[in-house]
């Protein structure tokens, strides 16, 4: 039971997980059909304001949910709960002011932004999300408040009902402004009309899943509010904050949170920029090299980032945890969540990407029927297990870092890599000429300096040394036997039926009993592993009854 207590972080963390999960399969539905109706093109300019959307929203709300909860729950394990709340209210406050300055600074340095990563088209795009950053900075703080209350559900929830109002939106707005825009290139006789529009019409849908998500989650707290103030009615601490050390402790977290976050994912805008205008140096168009990195972006980047989610949702639910135990000074419990947190990730992220290379055309092929480009999205999915298992890892110890308070550790390190990175990239592409494959091999080299330097910087500060043999190896080996029975189950279903559809979602069936069944075969995963996480018990069970424990 003290097990299954001190791992409450992985139950809520696979709750937040499965949300993620869930909300990254929405979006391969609806990506399929958008991808459809913008085209290689459309899809460039789409993807082009969405990477200056993603870096203006990084400063706006995503390291808020991970900075309130790292501060909230400090102060709800000794029992301040005054104080929680005055940071919560802070939090808002900051959360508008830095919203506001981030949707000023997208609706009207559009046209800079988009003339500066080689993709003029995308700027309509860019000033219909421009709102949506004030809202989800709102969403963002209201998330790491909840999150540090100890529990995912309602970050779990807004994000699904977000996603699915994105989706529905996203295929109308795309569809009806993209038929608007193609009959003005008719009549103009220009050609890139009806794909910045349709581009536009895909960002309108996450402005309005902002919206559903904000409504949500503010219903969620005037629900919950009247028992935290119970709560604030019977705190007696006598440590009571002002407001200014308030949002100087607010500060202090976010900026480092802040830079450490922007620096990791400032990669992906880098590279669509430097992709874009050496691409254009060596003579490609810009519907080209838009093309390109739509395929890269839609297809390659949609489906690795599923089972990177698992580790997002870890660390989201992991640095609460932490520093729950910190402040009490439970250092081996610290040891044990790291150890816990790191194992989980990568026992769903090593057989995610060794089934996402050796199925990847068929899912490609599944996923999206007649698009173009199908060898090269083939050949980028041959990276997948180190996109995955690379990212993932990085991001389990980023959060690691923040959780025992080296702030600045992830800081340093994303800089280093991105150093690297930034040189590294250029080279590929003038010297080598690996085209949009060299963007994707640059990324895991990025990512892969990451997670060195955070191991070394663990090891220093905690004492935790991974253990290379079950967390790397014995994973790898199950995945090894696992893709070779989902390959040779595709290729054997498929000679019968003929059936791509059938024959891939069979292989992918086949792929997870093998595993689970490997993975207590081999000892990797015990009964009370099964037991940590939701609904382990029904796992248990169906193990027993076929005699695997």
């Amino acid at each position: 039971m003290a097990n299954r207590k001190n791992n409450n972080f992985i139950v809520q963390g696979s709750i937040l997980a499965f949300a993620g999960i869930l909300v990254r399969i929405i979006g391969l539905v609806y990506r399929v059909p958008l991808n459809n109706i913008l085209g290689e093109e459309g899809t460039g300019y789409y993807s082009a304001a969405y990477d200056v959307y993603s870096i203006l929203l990084l400063l706006s709300s995503l390291s808020l949910p991970l900075a309130v909860s790292k501060l909230v729950s400090a102060r709800v394990v000794v029992g301040e709960y005054k104080n929680a709340f005055k940071i919560y209210t802070s939090a808002i406050v900051f959360a508008l002011l830095i919203g506001l300055a981030s949707g000023f600074i997208a609706f009207f340095g559009a046209d800079f932004f988009a003339n500066l990563m080689g993709y003029p088209s995308s700027a309509a795009a860019l000033k219909v999300l421009a709102p949506t950053l004030v809202m989800m900075s709102v969403v963002g703080a209201l998330r790491g408040y909840f999150q540090g209350l100890g529990t995912m559900v309602p970050t779990a929830f807004s994000q699904v009902l977000e996603q699915i109002a994105n989706a529905i939106v996203s295929l109308v707005a795309a569809k009806q402004l993209y038929d608007i825009g193609t009959k003005i290139d008719e009549s103009r006789q220009t050609a890139s009309t009806g794909s910045a529009y349709g581009a536009a019409g895909g960002t309108l849908g996450t402005l309005i899943g902002a919206f559903i998500a904000l409504a949500f989650l503010v219903v969620v707290y005037l629900m919950y509010q009247k028992r935290f103030r119970r709560k604030i009615q019977r705190d007696r601490s006598r440590n009571q904050l002002e407001y200014s050390e308030v949002y100087k402790m607010i500060i202090v977290t976010i900026v480092p949170v802040l830079v450490s976050t922007t620096i990791y994912n400032f990669s992906n805008l880098i590279d669509s920029g430097i992709f874009a205008n050496i691409m254009e140096y060596l003579g490609q168009s810009e519907k080209e090299r838009a093309s390109m990195w739509g395929i890269y972006s839609g297809k390659y980047k949609t489906l690795t980032t599923v089972p990177i989610a698992v580790a997002s949702a870890l660390a989201s639910s992991i640095v609460p945890s932490i520093v729950s135990s910190l402040e009490k000074g439970e250092k081996g419990q610290i040891v044990n969540k790291i150890d816990s947190s790191i194992k989980f990730t990568m026992l769903i992220a090593i057989p995610c990407g060794i089934g996402l290379m050796v199925l990847g055309e068929p899912i490609i092929n599944m996923l999206f029927p007649n698009a173009g480009y199908i060898e090269e999205t083939t050949r980028l999915m041959m990276f997948s297990l180190f996109t995955v298992l690379t990212f993932s890892l990085s991001t389990i110890t980023n959060a690691i870092l923040q959780g025992i308070d080296k702030l600045k550790i992830p800081i340093i390190n994303a800089g280093i890599s991105l150093g690297v990175h930034v040189v590294l990239l250029p080279i590929i592409l003038l010297v080598f000429k690996w085209s949009i494959y060299g963007v994707v091999f640059a990324d895991c080299i990025f990512a892969l300096i990451i997670c060195i330097l955070n191991d070394r910087a663990i090891k220093k500060y905690v004492g935790y040394k991974i253990k290379i043999f079950k967390t790397f190896i014995l994973p790898l080996g199950a995945s090894i036997i696992m893709g070779t029975v989902a390959f040779v189950s595709y290729k054997g279903i498929y000679a019968l039926l003929h059936s791509n559809s059938v024959s891939t979602l069979v292989a992918i069936l086949a792929a997870v009993i093998i595993y689970f069944m490997l993975l207590i075969l081999l000892r990797i995963v015990d009964e009370a592993t099964l037991y940590s996480i939701p609904k382990g018990s029904i796992l248990v069970k169906i193990a027993k009854r076929f005699h695997l424990l």
